[in-house]
């Protein structure tokens, strides 16, 4: 067989592209933005421009991520193996396309707020080519959640405030932490059903470091962090209405019920959008909650 550790789905474009996972651009783009109006420094022009480049980073993300299998794929013989190293390199070609309408899009906000977005921009550039790139490739390292914490939440939220606004805020480092957790628990979710194909082609994602079952137990750590954390913003004022939050334990026990699924189960594939939905549904009432 040509390809006994992976399986060759995972490559077609659709699934690459996670739509699912765009429910982090949107919040965590979205909640900086909110609370850019909510201070009274928001602008609508700039405000779009935020979402649609933070949704076509988000894609080029998805698209880039399994560049990496391809040491996995090159030398292997047949047309399975064939048509997906074409495909991982299609994919990747469309990501570095989306990736440079995001940068064009950058650049004018940069032109309109100031240089250092544009450090801050290429931090975030650099940072998250490093996912998937040499030498570092934050994914077989296990250190693919700490940098989606970092560079999909905090710097995501952060970087739409100041882009909109343009006024740098400390503030926005402690509003972003739920979703920033959330962003994190949603990779947690992909490397918890990819966990089997990871471990068998060697790739140490902090899942296959940590097993499956204390994977399990950081998904949901993380996922029910996210209402202590903001209670706390409550607390020190950082959040006007929380009984918006309520509404999101609708759709919670929905993802954690897949968690008792082993392995390799079918259903875990529902995990990631499952989560995604979560994602999504909270960080609506989480942004409600900040007027």
């Amino acid at each position: 067989m040509d390809t006994p550790n992976l399986n060759p789905d995972k490559y077609r474009f659709v699934r690459a592209l996670r739509p699912f996972s765009f429910s982090v651009a949107l919040i965590t783009c979205g909640l900086g933005i909110a609370v850019a109006f909510a201070n009274g420094t928001g602008d609508l022009l700039r405000a779009i421009a935020v979402m649609v480049a933070g949704i076509l980073l988000q894609a080029a993300s998805n698209l880039a991520n399994d560049h990496a299998d391809l040491h996995f794929w090159n030398g292997r013989t047949g047309l399975l193996a064939e048509q997906v190293i074409q495909q991982i390199r299609r994919n990747f070609l469309i990501a570095g396309l989306l990736t440079l309408a995001a940068i064009v899009i950058g650049l004018w906000l940069v032109w309109v707020t100031g240089w250092p977005l544009f450090m801050l921009g290429l931090f975030g550039v650099i940072a998250g080519y490093f996912y998937t790139g040499e030498p570092i490739v934050y994914k077989h390292r296990g250190l693919g959640v700490p940098a989606v914490f970092l560079l999909t939440g905090v710097l995501m939220v952060s970087g739409a405030y100041y882009a909109v606004s343009g006024v740098w805020d400390n503030n926005l480092l402690w509003i972003s932490l739920p979703v920033s957790l959330l962003a994190a628990a949603l990779l947690v979710s992909n490397e918890i059903r990819d966990y089997l194909d990871d471990q068998s082609s060697s790739i140490r994602t902090l899942t296959v470091r940590m097993g499956f079952d204390m994977s399990r137990a950081l998904y949901v750590a993380l996922l029910l962090s996210v209402y202590p954390v903001s209670y706390y913003l409550y607390v020190n004022e950082f959040l006007q209405q929380p009984a918006y939050l309520l509404f999101s334990l609708l759709v919670l026990w929905q993802p954690l019920k897949l968690l008792k699924c082993s392995p390799g189960d079918f259903q875990l594939m529902k995990l990631p959008p499952m989560t995604g939905r979560f994602f999504l549904v909270f960080g609506v009432c989480f942004i409600l909650s900040v007027f």
